[in-house]
């Protein structure tokens, strides 16, 4: 379902870090919480920005103090974007996402890749593009999975990425959820543009993990959850009890100074880590239920 543009203005946020991690990281999960929509990750910080009606400067000014006990250096610059389609106006300066050469995320506008699987998704600021480090890992992780003819299930799906990606590899089935309506409905509109219909085989549905364990009980062979921390934690017993015995988790949304701590967890549901990935400061860890 596409959304109709609304026209106001938009706050640009520049933030400039020394060191530049993990404090940029930490900035963008709590700018997340006020409502910013896009980032924009740098060399020297970050970029956000957020509608103008949306910014509570008292907030703000938190999340600024906040960080300056994070570095040794900070500087703050807000500024106003001027009413425009803003959406015409990011589209124009999208790029594709490329792993590894292995596999294309590009907008309907990008020439598709001569070789290696293409995945076409709308740019949508609300639900994510797949340019985050951590959408790139998990595409890399689920490169190197057997996944031709396996049951595949996307929680936290976003714009569908990774679901659409599984597909197009050859999964028998998938099964996309998320907790945002909108992010459902994304899921379907991009999942159309790559020729993929909402069925048996491809089911997107919106709610949380108890969906698990009261609707959807089939054995998966692959699970992606690339959510948060404290979610996975939580949620890790449902994903286990949807694992096939031989069937595999890649779990992202954290930093890598999490590993630990959610490897102590991966361990205490029966599993063990099969191998752990790094990207500007964000993880992924991939493992499966520990063989007798």
């Amino acid at each position: 379902m596409s959304r109709e543009f609304i026209r106001e203005d938009y706050l640009k946020l520049e933030i400039k870090l020394n060191p530049v991690l993990p404090a940029r990281e930490v900035a963008i999960a709590w700018l997340s919480e006020l409502e910013f929509e896009v980032f924009e990750s740098t060399d020297w910080g970050l970029i956000a920005h957020t509608p103008l009606l949306n910014v509570n400067q008292e907030q703000l000014d938190e999340v600024k103090q906040r960080l300056v006990f994070l570095v040794d250096e900070i500087t703050w610059d807000q500024t106003t974007v001027e009413t425009e389609n803003w959406n015409a106006k990011w589209e124009e300066e999208y790029e594709a996402v490329n792993v590894e050469g292995r596999a294309l995320v590009r907008a309907p506008f990008h020439t598709p890749p001569a070789q290696g699987l293409d995945v076409v998704i709308k740019p949508n600021m609300s639900f994510g593009t797949g340019h985050h480090e951590t959408t790139w890992m998990m595409l890399k992780a689920l490169l190197s999975m057997s996944v031709d003819g396996a049951k595949v299930l996307d929680m936290g799906c976003g714009t569908g990425v990774l679901a659409i990606a599984a597909k197009k590899l050859g999964a028998s089935s998938v099964l996309a959820i998320d907790i945002e309506e909108g992010a459902v409905e994304n899921t379907v509109e991009n999942a159309s543009l790559n020729f993929i219909l909402p069925g048996e085989e491809f089911i997107v549905d919106c709610g949380i993990s108890s969906l698990l364990t009261n609707k959807y009980t089939t054995l998966n062979d692959i699970i992606l959850a690339n959510i948060n921390r404290n979610v996975l934690v939580e949620d890790m017993g449902a994903y286990v009890q949807v694992l096939s015995p031989e069937g595999l988790i890649a779990f992202s949304g954290f930093f890598t100074g999490d590993v630990p701590l959610m490897t102590e967890h991966i361990e205490s549901h029966g599993l063990e880590v099969v191998k752990v990935l790094e990207r500007e400061g964000w993880a992924c860890i991939v493992c499966g239920k520990t063989q007798a």
